[in-house]
């Protein structure tokens, strides 16, 4: 069963959800509670939930401060988040911290439950093959009839009712699925509903006119088929039975059914693994747009990190700041290593996407690029980043959206001299500990010196030297608070080579020495 833990400062809202849903029902069980971040996170080290539905806002350490954490130590667990308000600075981190929901309270019955089970389906097809070679978990329906030798003998006795002869042969899972665009030219839903449901029963109806396979489990847009293998044993080819279901079903329907093959298995209690690497065999069509994919031919490289998508993010920036003819090419690099993470896992790629969309904007409203009246257009092109039928089609939306914002945003000489602003506040935010002289500056940007501190003092309100030591105070002050670094070694951290110097400039922002200033915090 999902393990889950609940956390609310807020003692009664725990309680309503324990109450709301049944939930053995939803396979799941409430392992521990929290009332605070800080519990939550002891909890979720000693638990290892799978899911926790949390309030954003708590004592101690917020539900924000704990996802992170949760994302930054690379756990499985799922974030649901609850909150008494919409906050879109709240939802926008939610979102690139890849949580599940953002529900607002009161949280209805349906709403929650319906998060609970998109946790659910995220968890089994979040992770490469590797996770399904591991994963043993208990399914449902059919699945709960192998568990024993005893169980499995009366699923035989099923079988023999069915009429499958289940001797000399193996077990192959087959998912079938009908591909997004057959949705997208058909436009009217009822007429698509309808054909979906003729096709699947089309296919169970052909696997028992020939007894060479039963439907395990129903989908919203798949049937998962357990195909009767006899290939070993001088029966016909598995791979000649999918190519038949797949010919008629288009001879009829015009539909090509987008078809994964998975493990072949000997065994009846290995029919969960052999259905499970089917599932994501088809589910691997949104990335790379082949009809039949089969397990035993995967061969993906995960070879990126969260790092590489970080610096190559700031490399994006940073080029769309400085008006760089070859920003695109940055798009594309970061976008290929959105899709090498999450290869696999649609949601995840398309929630990655959104995040860094919704990241850009940010960036670009901070040096004035963009205002808060482009936001709405802006949100409404992001939204459609979940309607491309392919990975492929994502990389090509957004590439093109953002190509024509960014030209209609773009209001020439003042916003090339805001992202020259932006230009170098980056710069000193990461370069603060090295020397750093106004010329050093002026050259990074292509200016000359004495324009170079007229135009940041009109453009921020404040001089080059002053700004220098407002960043290296603010990180002097968290280093001293955060370790046990002596003056002189804070001094060099935040680039003073005289202590004197440092200690001065600490007393004028702060109002005692570095010594004096953490005493009395800590008393």
């Amino acid at each position: 069963m999902f393990k889950i833990i609940l956390a609310d400062d807020e003692p009664i809202i725990i309680k309503g959800m324990q109450k709301m849903i049944e939930w053995e029902k939803l396979n799941a069980e409430i392992v521990a509670e929290a009332g605070n971040g800080a519990e939550l996170l002891e909890k979720i080290r000693e638990f290892e939930p799978d899911i926790v539905i949390s309030d954003v806002a708590m004592p101690k350490m917020t539900g924000l401060d704990v996802i992170k954490e949760i994302q930054d130590n690379h756990w499985s667990t799922k974030v649901i988040f609850l909150s008494g308000y919409q906050e879109f600075e709240y939802v926008q981190k939610a979102i690139r911290y890849e949580a599940i929901e953002y529900l607002l309270k009161p949280v209805g019955k349906e709403e929650l439950e319906q998060a609970v089970l998109k946790a659910e389906k995220t968890l089994k097809t979040d992770y490469p093959m590797e996770y399904w070679e591991k994963e043993k978990d208990d399914m449902q329906t059919v699945f709960r009839k192998m568990n024993s030798e005893s169980e499995c003998k009366e699923l035989f006795e099923h079988f023999e009712a069915m009429g499958l002869d289940t001797e000399d042969t193996d077990f192959t899972g087959v998912c079938f699925s009908i591909p997004f665009i057959f949705y997208k030219k058909l436009g009217n839903q009822n007429m698509a509903e309808l054909i979906r449901f003729s096709i699947f029963k089309k296919i169970e109806e052909m696997l028992r006119t020939h007894k060479n396979g039963f439907a395990i489990k129903r989908e919203p847009n798949s049937s998962n088929m357990i195909l009767l293998n006899r290939e070993r044993f001088g029966g016909h080819s598995l791979e000649q039975q999918v190519l038949e279901i797949r010919e008629k079903i288009y001879r009829e329907y015009k539909v090509r059914l987008i078809t994964g093959i998975g493990n072949t298995v000997e065994h009846i209690t290995d029919l969960k693994f052999a259905y499970k690497t089917a599932k994501f065999c088809s589910e691997l069509h949104y990335f790379n747009q082949e009809e039949i994919i089969r397990y035993g031919e995967i061969d993906r490289n995960f070879n990126n990190s969260f790092e590489d998508y970080n610096y190559k993010y700031k490399e994006l920036i940073n080029s769309i700041l400085i008006c760089e003819e070859n920003w695109a090419q940055k798009l594309d690099e970061v976008l290929e290593i959105i899709e090498n993470l999450h290869y696999g896992n649609r949601y995840a790629a398309e929630n990655r996407c959104i995040a860094m969309a919704m990241d850009l904007y940010s960036e670009l409203e901070e040096c004035r690029v963009v205002s808060e009246e482009d936001r709405k257009e802006y949100d409404a092109m992001v939204a459609r980043i979940r309607n491309q039928s392919s990975y492929e089609e994502l990389k090509k939306f957004v590439r093109k959206q953002l190509g024509e914002f960014l030209d209609k945003c773009g209001n020439g000489e003042k916003t090339i001299e805001n992202n020259t602003i932006r230009v170098v506040k980056n710069y000193i935010q990461e370069h603060y500990a090295e020397e750093l002289s106004l010329g050093t500056l002026a050259e990074i940007v292509y200016m000359n010196p004495y324009y170079f501190s007229a135009f940041f003092k009109k453009e921020t309100g404040q001089n080059f030297k002053n700004y220098l030591a407002e960043v290296r105070m603010k990180a002097a002050v968290r280093l001293l608070m955060e370790s046990d670094m002596k003056t002189y070694e804070l001094a060099e951290a935040v680039g003073y080579r005289d202590v004197r110097s440092f200690t001065e400039k600490f007393k004028e922002y702060f109002g005692e020495s570095p010594s004096g200033y953490k005493k009395a915090r800590r008393c």
